[in-house]
């Protein structure tokens, strides 16, 4: 069999915190711990959670924008911190990155033009009339005209700025692409058409897509697997139609029962979550959850098989 296309294994991203005193030693926020996943060509990767539990910091480490304090990253079985800034630069032309702000994301004072071959300038063997037609063919993908290369980002609406944010994503042909929050800054109507462009690039151009997404809509929409992110550790992994449809943690349950639906339907009475502090070495989630029991607040849970396809850490899945 071929390597996967993108592999994590037990990454770890630790931060230094303000000391508290002059003489005490800094404390560590633990961002990222241990997170291992595989994603296969063609077949795109979703990570859901709430603010603060590393998505966006594992985004980065994936990217190489951030160096990881343990663990390892591959692109097609080539571990990316070890590489040379050389040989680094040319890998970038594999893996691309869709920012959540449309609006800040692209520099106002270039072109249209300039702005989606910026990732071309750092290819030496692109030369200039490729360059070119790369840049019109990339918004010809997203749905620009070639007269739109000449504006500046100003003369958008924000949809039409993260079609731009895609395009200079897509001119290097990348088999990757990191799409960290991609449409969430987006009016609802116009999220709709840049995740339907996205899925048209994933069928038609054979894009995998690694998205990081809050929405779960979102992200079961365009994702063929999904991993639940929480305090750093995933929770829960699988096929996004059955993680969805039937959560196994009481956190991926969580966030499906506060997602927002067109109609009402009955949720079955849980109990409140029990008043009681974790164990250090406890589950995270135990102070929250509705379904902890003592085991839950001293021994943290392992994240193991559910069956063939789906994995929980947790004691006792539902």
């Amino acid at each position: 069999m071929s390597a996967p296309l993108l592999e994590v294994v037990d990454l770890v991203k630790d931060y230094a915190l303000p000391r508290p005193s002059w003489f005490a030693p800094r404390p560590r926020l633990r961002a990222v711990d241990g997170v291992s996943l595989t994603v296969a060509t063609g077949r795109s990767f979703g990570i859901v959670g709430e603010s603060g539990s590393g998505k966006s910091t594992l985004a980065r480490a994936i990217m190489a924008l951030e160096s990881p304090t343990a663990g390892m990253v591959r692109l097609e079985g080539r571990p990316l911190f070890t590489l040379t800034q050389r040989e680094l630069r040319a890998a970038r032309a594999d893996m691309q990155m869709i920012f959540q702000d449309p609006y800040g994301s692209l520099d106002p004072r270039q072109r249209v033009r300039r702005i989606v071959a910026e990732p071309l300038l750092n290819l030496a063997h692109v030369k200039r009339a490729e360059r070119e037609a790369r840049v019109l063919e990339a918004l010809s993908a997203v749905g620009l005209a070639a007269s739109d290369a000449e504006k500046y980002p100003h003369e958008f609406s924000g949809g039409q700025r993260q079609r731009i944010a895609i395009a200079r994503a897509l001119a290097t042909r990348p088999k990757l692409v990191v799409a960290d929050e991609p449409v969430s800054a987006l009016d609802v109507s116009v999220q709709a058409q840049a995740l339907n462009l996205m899925s048209d690039l994933q069928r038609d151009a054979g894009v995998t897509f690694f998205l990081i997404s809050h929405d779960l809509a979102v992200v079961g929409y365009l994702c063929d697997e999904v991993a639940v992110m929480f305090r750093g550790r995933f929770v829960e992994t699988g096929p996004a139609a059955r993680l969805l449809k039937a959560p196994a943690h009481p956190y991926t349950r969580e966030l499906v029962d506060a997602a927002p639906k067109l109609e009402e339907t009955a949720i079955a009475a849980v109990p409140e979550a029990p008043a009681r502090e974790a164990a250090p070495g406890g589950c995270a989630y135990a102070t929250r959850c509705r379904f902890a029991q003592s085991r839950c607040f001293e021994t943290a849970p392992q994240l193991r098989a559910l069956d063939e396809t789906r994995s929980v850490a947790c004691h006792f899945p539902l």
